[in-house]
């Protein structure tokens, strides 16, 4: 169980990217399993690209009578990995994705470490972090709320 998580993890860094990705696999394997030849995966091609990635021993693990309890098994496992919350003022990509993903591995010491992505357009140049349910800001506005009553005494001197 721990080296199919493990495998999945290697170039998966964002929760909503790991869930995403658990459903095209199950999806996949179920059509191979149970599914007819008429049956077609809502699939794009970045998701059939990351499915050719996996390694063929990966898909040997799976069989008709296991692959419930896997995926099972698999989401009990996701609620444990160690999540970092992000909220950034955008949908990063996959490529922004893998390079914060990796930083943030490397930096927290876990290799297995998620990123629960969250939107917050009220951020300005940064991004505010959440770990071990300790919320800190590090972008601007942050630095604006702190510095405010400096900064409008700034802007008082010229508008008199």
């Amino acid at each position: 169980m721990e080296e199919i998580l493990n495998i999945i993890l290697k170039n998966t860094y964002s929760l909503s990217q790991l869930k995403h990705r658990l459903r095209i696999l199950k999806s996949n394997l179920l059509k191979t399993f149970f599914g007819g030849e008429n049956q077609t995966l809502n699939s794009t091609t970045q998701d059939l690209n990351w499915l050719e990635s996996l390694p063929e021993n990966f898909y040997r693990k799976f069989t008709k009578d296991n692959i419930y309890q896997i995926f099972a098994d698999l989401e009990k496992k996701i609620s444990n990995l160690p999540t970092l919350a992000m909220y950034l003022t955008f949908e990063p990509n996959d490529t922004t994705l893998y390079q914060v993903g990796s930083v943030a591995r490397k930096t927290f010491n876990y290799p297995s470490l998620i990123l629960d992505i969250k939107l917050d357009p009220n951020l300005i140049a940064g991004a505010a972090l959440v770990w071990k349910g300790v919320y800190k800001d590090y972008s601007l506005r942050a630095k604006v709320e702190n510095r405010k009553a400096e900064i409008i005494e700034g802007f008082k001197k010229y508008l008199k």
